[in-house]
């Protein structure tokens, strides 16, 4: 306003008064005068904008570096300009155009801090150091121009160093994945040195990544993890892989995520599959030997529960078979033999059966089943006739037993072996058919007047007495009479005893 001012003095002509204002032409020095203090305050104001006030100014707080590079040209020039420029010419303008550039330059510093403070709170001295330093040490030259005045060639330094900062920043994901591989190597390795290193940069570097968070919060438990592997393998290598899993199992409950571990988890599983595997085929093979089938038979399912499809476990199941069918073949045959010798001929043929049920080559019992089966249907034939005695009232039965007892007498006479039960069975049946074929005397009376049959024998017709010779059995005499109910009685002959018999029809029908 107060360069304005005078302009505006300076602008104006003097032209004298007439006579009559003589009060103006005496109140003109004090206007000079006023005029002359005006200029002097505006003078130092304009001083006062131009050299007092950029040197209060904040300078950028950076660390300061040597450079040895000269100034560019451009710049120099520019500073060289308006240092021959003396402040006292500049016009308002020119004022105007110099706070403009300051401001930009301002306005360029400060995005330079902000990205210089988001780096150095990444860690940027771990990973980035020499591209933040050589930027600083750019940032360092726009200063000095930012004090000379050269705001132009102040904004253009920082411009430049903001630059190299924006593009070590985009370098910054980079470094985090590059970091962060190298932990997770180190974390998978068992290299404690390493990872304690890394983790606290990493997280610095990135601290809202769950995957740093994750990786680095997998470190301070590697120190247990590494004492538990250390044990598991000193208790593989012993062959104690019960253990060895334990430690390691436990060690992957400190760390589930542990790839490494995992891998060794697998490998000491199967080792002691296959341990455990070789010990069940070993009690197998043991209890095989023993003939305990049963127990051999457990062992093998359980080493093929462990590894299905191992072929040995086949091979051994196939042999445990085969044992058992042996076994059972001169078990069967064992006991056909014992039944044999005690004339338990049923009992002997049974088992002979099952023997060849089980393997239709074998000779002995081929030939142990034939005649087994047929010196049992002998024996059931002789008990048949021993206990049915009454039967041999028939002459078809008892021409029948007749044979039977003939072809026991001739095993008998062949035989070299002691047949006890036989001999008894065969003098109890001579007996039978001796007394079956020796007739009785039977009396048997009546009215005259009723119709007699002997059943399956003969029609006899009325009489009042008759006596008859009757071999030993059992007989149905019937009697029948017209107009009375029929009578039918049944006759016992034995030996030995007196047989009289009286039958005739009483019971008359009502009509």
């Amino acid at each position: 306003m107060d360069n304005e001012r005078l302009d505006t003095l300076r602008a104006t002509s003097f032209e004298p008064q007439a006579q009559g204002d003589g009060v103006e032409q005496s109140s003109q020095p004090a206007r000079q005068t006023a005029l002359w203090v005006a200029l002097t305050i505006g003078s130092l104001l304009l001083l006062l904008v131009v050299f007092v006030l950029p040197s209060l100014a904040p300078a950028p707080p950076l660390e300061p570096t040597v450079s040895n590079e000269p100034l560019e040209p451009r710049v120099q020039s520019q500073v060289t300009a308006q240092s021959q420029t003396p402040q006292s010419e500049r016009s308002p303008f020119a004022e105007a155009q110099l706070a403009k550039t300051r401001r930009a330059a301002q306005e360029v510093l400060q995005a330079l801090l902000e990205t210089q403070s988001r780096l150095e709170n990444r860690a940027v001295d771990q990973w980035g150091n020499a591209a933040f330093l050589a930027a600083s040490a750019l940032a360092i030259e726009g200063d000095e121009y930012y004090r000379t005045q050269d705001f132009s060639g102040a904004e253009g330094v920082y411009q430049t160093a903001l630059d190299a900062l924006v593009v070590l920043e985009g370098e910054l994901t980079t470094a985090i994945e590059a970091r962060l591989t190298r932990l997770l190597i180190a974390i998978e390795g068992g290299d404690l040195a390493v990872a304690q290193r890394l983790a606290p940069v990493l997280r610095k570097m990135a601290p809202d990544s769950d995957a740093v968070l994750d990786a680095s919060d997998r470190v301070p438990v590697m120190p247990e993890i590494i004492t538990y592997e250390e044990t598991a393998q000193a208790h593989f290598d012993t062959a104690d892989y019960q253990r060895a899993l334990t430690d390691i199992r436990a060690a992957l409950l400190l760390d589930p995520v542990h790839q490494r571990l995992s891998a060794i988890e697998r490998d000491y599983e199967v080792a002691l599959t296959q341990q455990q595997f070789e010990e069940a085929m070993t009690r197998g093979f043991a209890a095989l030997t023993a003939t305990e089938f049963s127990k051999a038979r457990a062992a093998f399912e359980r080493a093929k529960t462990l590894t299905p499809n191992a072929s040995e476990v086949a091979g051994a199941l196939a042999q445990l078979k085969e044992a058992e069918t042996l076994s059972r073949l001169n078990r069967l045959l064992s006991q056909a033999a014992d039944l044999q010798a005690k004339e338990e001929w049923a009992g002997a043929f049974e088992a002979y059966q099952q023997a060849l049920a089980l393997d239709s080559s074998l000779v002995e019992a081929s030939e142990g089943v034939a005649e087994a089966e047929s010196m049992a249907i002998l024996f059931k034939s002789l008990s048949e006739i021993v206990d049915q005695q009454a039967r041999l009232v028939d002459d078809v039965v008892l021409s029948q037993a007749e044979i039977t007892l003939i072809d026991a007498e001739k095993i008998m006479a062949t035989s070299v072996e002691a047949m006890p039960k036989l001999v008894a069975l065969v003098v109890v049946v001579r007996d039978a058919l001796s007394i079956a074929s020796t007739p009785l005397p039977v009396s048997i009376f009546s009215d005259g007047l009723t119709e007699i049959t002997l059943k399956r024998v003969a029609r006899l017709g009325p009489f009042t007495s008759r006596t008859l010779s009757l071999r030993p059995g059992q007989y149905q005499l019937l009697g029948s009479r017209e107009g009375y109910r029929d009578v039918l009685v049944t006759l016992n002959i034995k030996a030995g005893a007196d047989h009289q018999i009286d039958i005739r029809c009483t019971e008359e029908i009502a009509r």
